[in-house]
């Protein structure tokens, strides 16, 4: 495990476990409205602005597959939304990837990010804590155990600070969990498990 190149824990909170081998073309990072997704989008997308390199934000959700139309807080419906937020918060910024795709796809996290990162330069992903890259959560032991690609953790800011994009520490910028100007808020994805 290492730090990103050129930055020292404290300036990049970003643990590299599995190094690109080959030029970044494109980032896949998971969002899934807590404060490691946070800070792992904004690392993703100052990474894919660093290598020039495409940007997909992907969010998984499962639920019941029923036919017809979604009814109000549908998982499908809460994951479009984080999708949406994400990139929101991504075109916000002063600089952006010039590419970038969203998905909200029905699946487990960590089958249907590591099929989305297939190809990919780099998957990247948020965890709780500081120490999470040694034991990350679900979706990341997945991802480490069955994936082969390029992987890096971001960990949530401790309690009490905020993230700005490139994952360096100051004012606040928005969370995952907090609606765009203009949209109806949504609840929290860890609410609608069941």
């Amino acid at each position: 495990m290492s730090n990103a190149p050129g930055q020292s824990g404290a300036e990049q909170p970003a643990v590299i476990l599995r190094s690109p081998v080959l030029a970044v073309t494109r980032v896949v990072v998971g969002v899934d409205g807590s404060a490691g997704s946070l800070a792992a989008l904004y690392w993703a997308a100052a990474e894919a602005v660093r290598f020039q390199a495409g940007l997909r934000i992907v969010s998984a959700w499962q639920g019941p597959a029923r036919p017809g139309p979604l009814l109000a807080g549908h998982p499908a419906q809460a994951a479009a939304r984080l999708v949406q937020k994400a990139l929101a918060l991504v075109l916000s910024q002063q600089h952006y990837p010039c590419r970038i795709a969203c998905a909200a796809l029905a699946g487990a996290p960590g089958e249907t990010l590591l099929s989305q990162a297939r190809g990919a330069g780099l998957l990247v992903l948020g965890t709780a804590r500081a120490g999470a890259a040694r034991a990350p959560g679900a979706t990341g032991r997945y991802c480490l155990r069955h994936g082969c690609g390029p992987l890096v953790l971001v960990p949530a800011p401790p309690a009490g600070e905020t993230l700005q994009p490139g994952g360096a520490r100051g004012p606040d910028l928005g969370d995952l969990t907090r609606p765009v100007a203009g949209q109806e808020p949504f609840p929290d994805p860890s609410s609608e498990r069941g």
